[in-house]
């Protein structure tokens, strides 16, 4: 294995800034690069929350990447006199389908001692009146979830990162050149750049300077809505919530000081990062506003404080993508990060700079020889349910 002096990291968000400042802090020389600043509103990590939680439907590399994370974020607070964490636990909604993601999540969760517990409905509804429980079948409540920080997050990591050492340039990377290894990239400002390794963690642009990833990346529209608080409807009155309904339709909702969030987890809504307009659409709030109110009663004829569009960059079967780039020994990608890989920003920086300083190796289940012989799925979330 070669020596690694020196790497480069495009992409300042969660992914690739962690990255870039875990490769500094062991000793590698890193630029790190992005068109748009970290945490920018166009990127898939832009934005005010994202939610951390630790049910993941009995799948074990993500049960464990996300124990470390928590550790990593409870221990980089500490360390640099900064709050992302805000724990409020989080309610886990079913309607109509089998609970299984829960389920099979619970036993992983123990094993951390850590609870998922299934509620009675009726102790529900005492819990947390301003929820209807009505027309819902199945409730757990996992304690230890809670909200981050976004774009504020991926801002600090940048400043440590500079603080360590490491450059931070504001450009677009336009190519990779070489045959075999990347000897350089090049930028549109003119520049070229050469390093030891390469890490690729630019989101929805993945497939600009990787072509043969356009198949597998799915970059769409997910519209957030940030609702007026209704009274006894804040972060310190009501946890997280995360319906699933039947048809593999999924809501959440994030009850923040910036207002009460909303989104819909839907992956058809196609957007070019560069140029679709992020503005609201009319018939996308019409159809999240009967939803809110109809599980938050109170919460009707709250007005819209603000709005963001998020961009999603999913894989087909909604996991993550982390190999090679495919035609270079010396270059990783990292994408299809998108509806939960944020949280894990810390955990995979740690992991991905082992990989590019130590070669240690990533996890199988990420890798891009899956794409051979897999099924499309809308995303990881419907065990039980396909």
């Amino acid at each position: 294995m070669r020596e690694i002096k020196t790497a480069i990291v495009i992409g300042a968000g969660a992914w690739g800034g962690w990255t870039a400042y875990c490769l500094q802090k062991s000793g590698v020389q890193v630029t790190l690069i992005d068109q748009l600043g970290p945490g920018n509103e166009r990127a898939g990590s832009g934005g005010q929350t994202r939610v951390i939680r630790m049910a993941y439907g009995g799948n074990e590399d993500y049960t464990n990447l996300t124990g470390r994370a928590y550790e990593l974020w409870a221990q980089y607070e500490a360390e640099w006199q900064e709050k992302f964490y805000h724990k409020t636990g989080s309610l886990w909604l079913f309607r109509g389908i089998d609970p299984a993601y829960a389920r099979l999540s619970q036993p992983l969760l123990a094993k951390r001692e850590l609870s998922l517990d299934e509620l009675d409905l009726a102790d529900a509804q005492a819990r947390f009146p301003q929820v209807n429980f009505n027309d819902i079948s199945s409730v757990f409540y996992e304690p230890e979830s809670g909200y981050l920080e976004a774009s504020r997050a991926c801002r600090v990591v940048k400043t440590q990162f500079e603080k360590l050492g490491g450059k931070y340039l504001s450009s677009k990377v336009t190519s990779l050149n070489g045959e075999a290894s990347i000897s350089s990239i090049s930028s549109s400002d003119g520049e070229t750049l050469t390093a030891d390794a390469y890490v690729l963690a630019c989101g929805p642009w993945i497939s600009q300077l990787v072509p043969s990833m356009k198949p597998l990346i799915k970059v769409s529209r997910q519209e957030v809505y940030f609702f007026e608080n209704a009274a006894n409807h804040g972060p310190d009155d009501l946890p997280i919530w995360i319906e699933f309904r039947e048809g593999e339709h999924m809501y959440y909702g994030i009850p923040s000081h910036d207002g009460f969030k909303m989104a819909y987890d839907e992956r058809t809504w196609l957007l070019d990062p560069d140029r679709d307009d992020r503005g609201v659409t009319p018939e996308i709030l019409q159809t999240m506003n009967p939803i809110l109110t109809n599980r938050f009663p109170a919460m009707k004829g709250a007005g819209l404080r603000k709005h963001h569009t998020c961009v999603y960059e999913s894989s087909p079967d909604g996991d993550f993508i982390m190999d090679q780039i495919p035609g270079f020994d010396n270059g990783w990608l990292l994408c299809g990060s998108s509806g939960h890989g944020f949280k894990m920003g810390p955990a995979i920086g740690e992991m991905v700079a082992e990989k590019v300083k130590k070669g240690l190796p990533l996890p199988s289940v990420f890798g891009l020889s899956r794409f051979e012989n897999s099924n499309e799925h809308k995303t990881q979330y419907m065990v039980g349910n396909d």
